[in-house]
C-alpha cells in the first residue's frame, strides 16, 4: 500500500509540474527580439508585416513579456503563430496571451490568443 501511495504521489507531482502556464506579452519573432527586445516601446512597435518577412518566419516566434523576456515557441508553437499572424487585423501593438508548458526560456504551445 505505501509502495502504491508513494507511486500515486509522484505521479500527482510530475502531472502538477507539467501544467500549462499562461504567458502574457507581445507577440516577437526571435531574430528583432535578439537585436531590439530591450528597446523601449519595441514590443507595441512590432508589426506585422516584419512577423512575415522571411528571416523572421525563419527564425521563429516569441514573447516578449513586461519584464522584457523572451519566451521562445516550440516548433508546433511556431506553426500555430503563422496562421495566427496570418489571421490578424492588428497591424502592431500585438499582446497575446500563450497558453502551454513552460520550460525554462522557452514554452511549448498550446493555445495563443490576443489580449
Amino acid at each position: 500500500m505505501k509502495k502504491f501511495l508513494l507511486m500515486l504521489f509522484a505521479a500527482m507531482a510530475v502531472s502538477a509540474f507539467a501544467a500549462d502556464t499562461t504567458v502574457k506579452g507581445y507577440l516577437v519573432d526571435r531574430a528583432c527580439a535578439s537585436e531590439e527586445g530591450s528597446k523601449p516601446g519595441f514590443g507595441a512597435k512590432h508589426s506585422k508585416g516584419c512577423l512575415q518577412m522571411p528571416e523572421c518566419v525563419q527564425s521563429g516566434y516569441a514573447v516578449l513579456t513586461d519584464d522584457k523576456k523572451v519566451i521562445k515557441f516550440d516548433d508546433k508553437g511556431n506553426e500555430q503563430a503563422k496562421k495566427f499572424i496570418e489571421a490578424l487585423t492588428l497591424k502592431k501593438d500585438i499582446k497575446v496571451s500563450v497558453t502551454g508548458t513552460v520550460d525554462g526560456d522557452s514554452i511549448v504551445v498550446n493555445k495563443i490568443e490576443l489580449q
